[in-house]
């Protein structure tokens, strides 16, 4: 049985896990990184080269929402409707890669999803969603799009929030979650895009100050570089009545057997202009380039230990996502401060620059578990396993050293096929 700290709550094994009432999160609640407590964030800001962010990573409800909540909801259920399993990868990937910060979005994303924009009048919004809801199962095909900032039902089909009976019902329920979000959404999107601004001001003046004689070519590579990895999960299967994640989705449906990388492009990373030649649509604008892109996947590759022949199935770039909201809105905040990012060196001899880019990793949840706990969370049952810590360790080792491997080689990794290993003299 997972033991749990404040602000979390269980009140039961199986039962719901929770936010204690009335908590506010700020910064020491979001971000992590390592050293944290004891070293200040603005001392590590002008190291860090890769941002990580967990918009799913929260399977805690707050306690507020419990009059509105479907009765029967377990753990297991709860947590299925999440990425949880990326919050623990995440904080061991800051520990261990000091040039890495994670932020993670601190509620369940059943509030104000951040990978989906702000919804403009959240109750129309989510009246909206019920009635296709409803639609849906009377046999009509319907889709949320736009409708789902406010998710009350997972995407295995299990009803979270109870749908008002009347005006005062939706009065109370809009209320507390109004005000939760300005506890934890909005807040969250503050601070993401504090972290963000912060770390890419902080690399200016690291360039600024480099000392270009005892500076390894790691090193410069790192200082060059600021990448956004918007981290998500996915099981290959959706939960049943009875707890067991075991209805398979159809093989069209699922992940590569490691991750999806998206960046909005196409198979290599580019960009996928009209047919019609029009514009192309600014969502669809590739928020990292396609060099970076196809180099961060043959360094996975590397780290992964993955033959060529098999990358496609295991490392896809765009296939089967392309990247949602967060990773295309930290995309264009990336493009407007990238050209910012020109630097005279205090020497006055070299203008140094700051390569950016964002993408969306979208993980397969059975890789992130492992077998063991894969297995079991397939069986009937109530609660979820803890962590396999051991297996943990293992992948944050492989994606830092992927990471490891972009800093050596900056953006012109060797494609695996063609890979000799470097000689040294």
């Amino acid at each position: 049985m997972t033991s749990f700290k404040p602000p979390f709550e269980q009140d039961q094994p199986g039962g719901l896990v929770w936010i204690e009432k009335g908590k506010v999160f700020d910064f020491d609640d979001m971000v992590f990184y390592r050293g944290k407590g004891e070293v200040p964030f603005a001392e590590v800001a002008g190291k860090i080269d890769l941002i990580l962010t967990g918009p799913h990573a929260t399977a805690a409800i707050p306690r507020e929402l419990a009059p509105f909540l479907e009765p029967g909801l377990t753990q297991r259920k709860q947590y299925d409707f999440s990425d949880m399993t990326t919050s623990d990868l995440c904080k061991l990937w800051a520990e261990v890669d000091e040039h890495a910060i994670y932020v993670e979005f601190p509620h369940h994303r059943i509030l104000f999803d951040p990978n989906r924009d702000w919804p403009t009048d959240p109750e129309a919004g989510l009246r909206e969603y019920f009635k296709r809801w409803e639609a849906q199962q009377r046999g009509e095909k319907v889709s949320y799009n736009g409708v789902d900032a406010i998710r009350p039902v997972s995407f295995s089909g299990v009803p979270f929030l109870r749908q008002p009976a009347d005006d005062a019902e939706w009065q109370q329920l809009m209320g507390t979650i109004n005000d939760l979000g300005e506890r934890g959404a909005k807040a969250y999107a503050r601070i993401r895009d504090q972290v963000i601004e912060q770390v890419f001001e902080a690399k200016c003046a690291h360039l600024y100050n480099l000392d270009m004689g005892q500076t390894t070519v790691a090193e410069f590579n790192s200082a060059r570089m600021l990448h956004v990895n918007c981290l998500h999960d996915t099981m290959n299967a959706t939960v049943g009545p009875n707890g067991a994640v075991d209805h398979d989705k159809p093989p069209a449906d699922c992940l590569p057997h490691i991750v999806s990388l998206g960046n909005r492009g196409d198979e290599r990373g580019e960009p996928r202009p009209p047919a019609d030649g029009d514009l192309l649509p600014v969502i669809d604008v590739p928020i990292i380039d396609g060099a970076q892109f196809r180099s961060l996947q043959q360094a996975m590759a590397f780290a992964f230990e993955v033959p060529h022949a098999e990358i496609e199935a295991s490392l896809a770039l765009n296939s089967p996502y392309l990247g949602a909201f967060e990773c295309q809105y930290i995309g264009r905040l990336l493009h407007a401060l990238e050209p910012r990012g020109i630097v005279r060196h205090h020497s006055n001899e070299k203008v140094l620059s700051i390569r950016t880019g964002a993408y969306q990793a979208e993980f397969s949840r059975e890789t992130l578990l492992g077998e063991k706990n894969t297995a079991y969370v397939r069986q009937p049952g109530t609660d979820w396993p803890e962590t396999d810590r051991a297996h943990h360790a293992d992948l944050t080792a492989r994606l830092k050293h992927s990471y490891d491997i972009l800093r050596r080689w900056d953006f012109d990794v060797p494609p695996t096929k063609a890979y000799q290993p470097p000689r040294f003299r």
